[in-house]
């Protein structure tokens, strides 16, 4: 299961070389070669909603009051690129050196942090423009990157590329498969083009799911050849988009789940979003509901403080959901203080199985269980670009649940009920606790028992491979460090299925499990179960709560 996976919603060219972002077609593609069986969809939230979003660009050479940036960007065989802003244009000239290959000098709007970037399906654009010097080798340039898809109908893996051009002659023709060109013959005056992505979109690859595109990235410039000199300026932008801040996404993400589920029936799809204004964290939900943020002005800031994010979990929970902490911070102290936000998840693994943080980010839970702070440890697969997940070093987020309804899904995350196996090194393995025949992993059990007798699941180990049982104490005294102890046991030792363990309670004990292949190489880790005494206060969450069997105290 992917707990953390972007798309066209959200994503978008926001780097100096560009390169898309991932569309959902691209995602499940990658979901399907990974033997990923559910995929979560976790866009930022305000892209959803477009808060705070451009709608207008005015080109007066400053960041507009936006966090708006500009930067030149050269292609191809060009000479004496250079550009100015003056009287609320932008003005860029350039000539082409090569008398067959087209070059061009581009100028391209960062919009800060991506805001334009959001799906296109309810967007318009309106641009004044100025063909000053055009022809059959010169042209004005509007782009448009929109989202990245594999390849499909004998079209290459690629980002898909609107460009609008004013020259010699008005044509509609798609150029490399991934670009298509709309040609507005030049006037000499200003002229306004009214341009609508999605349909543009349709009219060139009628074969697309066009909805699912991004506006990913906005660049303006001129193209030349054969010692041509383009010139030419570029005025207001307008943005225009129709969408409800609050039910548009996620109408319009939904029936695109329903439309491409039907080319990845295996694939179950699932709804949320990352939670991006306060401190990033993930929802899931049955019945997903976008956070009605206040207006703040175009270009808002992130609310990094602890009560924003508090705030923000409570809104959710009231409503039913799981939150998850996506890449916390390294920070002990503010984690025991803030009890982890009220957050139920974390993400213990980053997106590339560093191995550095992987043990910081441990150590970080860790702390948690040891102060009876009840998290479930996820892996951050947070993936953008929608291209080669089975190259990365992905652990799946793996679940023990009746089914892949999103009830069923949820409960199991509520009650701890995941492992985190590597996708590509340990595809087949699984991790499980049990006591008294039952899956105690996640789970709080309170009794006055000294110590408990624990079955381990560790299956389908790869010769060679290393399981350390980790026990950690849970003193509940607000430490900020942790306290463990490491036995390992050599892959032998599970050919019999289910490894006994005794766990000593003392004052308060957890146990958890990794695995790791002849090398040393990370290959899982199961989330932990916690022994405590009967007569301990610890608030226990209901879905976490593990009672003993009759007579299982005799064991």
């Amino acid at each position: 299961m992917s707990t953390h996976t972007h798309s066209s919603f959200s994503e978008g060219g926001s780097y100096a070389d560009g390169g898309g972002g991932a569309s959902m077609l691209a995602q499940l593609e990658q979901a399907r070669q990974t033997g990923t069986d559910v995929v979560w969809w976790t866009d930022h939230d305000w892209r959803m909603e477009a808060f705070g979003y451009y709608d207008t660009i005015s080109f007066d050479g400053t960041d507009e009051g936006q966090q708006l940036a500009w930067y030149p960007q050269n292609e191809g065989p060009i000479t004496g690129a250079r550009h100015a802003f003056a009287g609320n244009a932008l003005r860029v000239t350039a000539t082409g050196t090569s008398a067959t290959s087209w070059g061009a000098a581009w100028m391209w709007g960062d919009g800060g942090n991506s805001f334009y970037t959001t799906n296109l399906t309810d967007t318009t654009l309106v641009l004044d423009v100025l063909a000053e010097r055009t022809g059959p080798d010169a042209e004005l340039v509007f782009q448009i990157e929109t989202s990245y898809r594999p390849a499909i109908a004998g079209r290459p893996a690629g980002v898909y590329v609107l460009e609008y051009r004013i020259g010699s002659q008005a044509s509609r023709v798609i150029e490399a498969d991934l670009t298509g060109v709309v040609t507005v013959r030049a006037t000499g005056t200003w002229q306004t083009l009214k341009i609508r992505p999605l349909r543009d979109l349709q009219r060139f690859w009628p074969d697309l799911v066009a909805e699912d595109s991004a506006l990913a990235r906005l660049r303006f410039g001129v193209r030349a050849r054969n010692n041509a000199t383009g010139q030419g300026a570029f005025g207001h932008l307008r943005i225009k988009r129709t969408r409800d801040q609050l039910r548009w996404a996620v109408r319009e993400q939904r029936a695109l789940m329903e439309r491409l589920g039907k080319g990845y029936p295996e694939i179950t799809q699932l709804l949320g979003a990352e939670v991006s204004m306060v401190r990033h964290m993930n929802v899931f939900m049955e019945h997903f509901e976008l956070f009605p943020y206040p207006d703040r002005g175009t270009a808002p800031v992130l609310d990094n403080s602890v009560a924003a994010a508090q705030e923000m979990v409570r809104w959710y929970h009231e409503r039913g959901a799981l939150v998850q902490y996506n890449h916390p911070p390294l920070d002990a102290a503010e984690l025991v203080t803030s009890r982890a936000l009220g957050c139920d998840l974390m993400e213990a693994l980053d997106s590339r199985a560093d191995v550095t943080v992987a043990n910081n980010r441990f150590n970080l839970f860790d702390v948690a269980a040891r102060n009876a702070i009840f998290l479930t440890a996820t892996s951050q697969n947070d993936d953008h670009a929608g291209r080669d997940w089975a190259r990365k070093f992905y652990f799946h987020t793996s679940v023990w649940s009746r089914s892949r309804s999103a009830r069923d899904l949820i409960a199991a995350l509520a009650a701890g009920q995941v492992f985190l196996n590597h996708q590509r090194l340990w595809p087949t393995g699984s991790l499980d606790l049990t006591v008294d025949g039952r899956s105690a992993m996640g789970q709080v059990i309170l009794t006055d028992l000294a110590d408990l007798p624990v079955e381990i699941l560790a299956a389908n180990l790869p010769a060679g491979a290393t399981v350390d049982v980790v026990v950690g104490v849970c003193d509940r005294s607000g430490a900020t460090t942790r306290h463990i102890e490491r036995q390992s046991f050599p892959s032998s030792a599970f050919a019999g299925g289910l490894l006994p363990f005794r766990l000593a309670r003392a004052e308060g004990r957890y146990l958890r499990v990794e695995v790791f292949d002849a090398a040393g190489v990370p290959l899982g880790f199961s989330n932990p179960m916690w022994l405590l005494p009967d007569t301990d206060d610890v608030e226990v969450p209901k879905a976490r709560r593990f009672r003993l069997g009759r007579g299982s105290h005799r064991h």
